[in-house]
């Protein structure tokens, strides 16, 4: 088959696991012996120093600056929106693709995936794992939200009334009609059918993964005097990251004794990094948690195996994350919340702990129980990457993908 890719982000630039995922789905296909062609945005494509073969970085995001929209995005909204038609029109016209497999799609007009579905019919596939098709363009969103300076709120509310009623459509001008629908898992199903308006008939539940041979576990013996807590993903507030260090402060206050390190591994907006590191201080925690920064891709196994918890305090409602799959295959327990569709992968109890979302309290007992306990952290350990191996394996995923593709090329999922 021949499977043109629509993307948002790409590695290496990616912000997140899902662009992650989506080159590795892009990889197993080629080696099947499927053409695959990747579009994706042109965020910071000039950095690039090689070719990249089946990659083409052309599309514009609605905000360039992932982390702040700047108000001049909004003159150039509609003209974003053609050249992206355009680019699009002329990769199917000349690649003529079997399907158009569209993966993430936030900070992209909604309009891009209507086009897909005019230009290549009934043979368009989403792979679903954020809430991108229910929400409002980041513009919409910009101008609805009040100034963060007092003094600017009503100068802001006044543009932002003109600019909803002349700039911005009301309600998107291209809905697309969502007639093959993959989540990666059962809650996102459901929040298409009650959010997005999805009929259930459209939509199936294909669990991501992760694949086993890379993310492996550690020797026995490399447990060591120290319980090594990992947070590894983006610092945002909605992650939840300032739980994981109010709660390694409230352990080690209530027993001094506890030998404990945190790594906060990952990168995102200024203002809240700066946030963490100034908790960290206040609380004591410089010589315990270290913020390193974004790892590369390609360290982020041997990273998780020189760690024994990963914490996963994720606020919002995580559709299926990943880095939860790789924690556990490398032989991790993770402590995480059950938002969204975390509870389909992790159990409390049998292969992991859980805790409430934004309860400092309770993970703090949490990993004081795990410290104090390395029999359960041996025995959850290897329950975790048990669930891996049996049912959230990247073959199993690209198997159950690969079969849908078939039968919608087929006809047989009209």
């Amino acid at each position: 088959m021949r499977i043109l890719i629509i993307s948002n982000y790409f590695p290496p630039f990616e912000i997140g696991g899902w662009e992650q995922l989506t080159a590795d789905v892009a990889g197993l296909l080629k080696q099947r012996g499927h053409q695959v062609w990747v579009l994706t945005s042109n965020h910071r494509a000039a950095e690039l120093t090689a070719p990249e073969p089946g990659v083409e970085r052309a599309l514009h995001l609605e905000s360039p600056d992932q982390f702040y929209y700047h108000a001049p995005y909004t003159l150039t909204y509609r003209w974003r929106e053609q050249q992206n038609s355009r680019m699009l029109a002329r990769r199917v016209a000349s690649f003529v693709p079997d399907i158009i497999f569209i993966n993430g799609m936030w900070n992209l007009p909604l309009s891009l995936a209507w086009r897909a579905e005019q230009l290549c019919p009934g043979r368009v596939v989403y792979y679903l794992a954020s809430s991108w098709p229910a929400e409002p363009a980041v513009h919409a969103i910009y101008w609805s939200d009040p100034a963060a300076r007092p003094w600017l709120r009503r100068p802001k509310q006044l543009v932002g009334a003109v600019a909803r009623r002349w700039l911005l459509p009301a309600a998107p001008r291209h809905q697309p009609a969502f007639e093959h629908v993959l989540c990666v898992s059962a809650y996102m199903q459901q929040f298409m059918v009650e959010q997005a308006g999805v009929p259930l008939s459209h939509t199936q539940v294909i669990h991501n993964g992760v694949d086993p041979a890379v993310f492996v576990p550690r020797s026995p013996n490399g447990h060591g005097p120290v319980l090594r807590l990992l947070y590894a993903g983006q610092l945002r507030a909605d992650k939840g990251v300032h739980t994981a260090v109010e709660a390694v402060g409230q352990a080690v206050r209530a027993d001094p004794s506890l030998r404990l390190a945190l790594t906060i591994a990952g990168g995102g907006a200024p203002a809240y990094v700066e946030l963490l590191q100034a908790r960290i201080q206040v609380l004591g925690l410089a010589g315990i948690v270290t913020l390193p920064g974004q790892a590369p891709r390609e360290q982020m196994p041997a990273i998780l195996a020189s760690h024994d918890v990963l914490l996963f305090p994720s606020v919002w409602p995580e559709p299926l994350a990943r880095i939860v799959q790789e924690a556990m295959a490398c032989g991790l327990v993770v402590i995480g919340t059950t938002t969204g569709g975390t509870p389909e992968l992790l159990q409390d109890g049998e292969n992991g702990l859980t805790f409430e979302a934004e309860n400092a309290t309770m993970l703090a007992g949490q990993i004081t129980r795990l410290a104090r306990d390395p029999a359960l952290r041996s025995r959850l350990a290897r329950a975790a990457r048990e669930t891996v191996e049996a049912c959230f394996t990247e073959q199993r995923m690209v198997d159950e993908i690969e079969g849908y593709f078939r039968e919608v090329v087929s006809g047989k999922n009209a």
